[in-house]
């Protein structure tokens, strides 16, 4: 980054140092001359970072950069895992809440799949337990309406609660 900045600030100061000077000379052949000779000063001042540049070092930062973007996309997976992990979590005692409020004992598990945006968001969850007729058309509705879970994507096991 230093090297960057003080490249620019030496053709910036070229710059106006070749405005001033052309600037000074007089009119005709002379300032034809001084404003080619400039120009060709300021063209190598541009391009002095391509002659000076330390080409295997280039090489190597270029090659890295497939494997930096390969090491990127695996910490995006890793942050989609971690937060589709949580979700999941979440509404699992979000539902078991649910269902102790109807008057149930029952465990939940909740699958997500990426949505708008790689969003987790839920699309089956697995109710156990020994829920009434009343009480599985409740938590189907709330599963529904709360959480967006479709009816397809609910299953409703009616096995003892470990």
């Amino acid at each position: 980054m230093e090297l960057i900045r003080t490249w620019i600030l030496s053709v910036t100061v070229s710059a106006i140092v070749i405005a001033v000077a052309e600037a000074l000379m007089p009119p005709g052949a002379v300032k034809k001359v001084g404003k080619l000779t400039g120009g060709l000063i300021l063209v190598l001042g541009i391009l002095q970072p391509l002659v000076t540049m330390d080409y295997e070092d280039l090489y190597d930062m270029v090659t890295a950069l497939p494997a930096g973007a390969i090491a990127q996309e695996e910490a995006q997976t890793h942050q989609y895992e971690a937060m589709k992990g949580i979700i999941e979590e979440e509404l699992e005692a979000y539902i078991v809440d649910k269902g102790e409020a109807l008057g149930a004992d029952c465990t939940a598990q909740v699958t997500c799949t990426p949505g708008e945006g790689e969003v987790p968001v839920p699309t089956q969850a697995t109710v156990t337990g020994d829920l009434t007729p009343a009480q599985q058309e409740a938590m189907s509705r709330y599963l529904e309406q709360e959480l967006g879970i479709p009816p397809q994507g609910q299953i409703f096991d009616s096995e003892e609660v470990p």
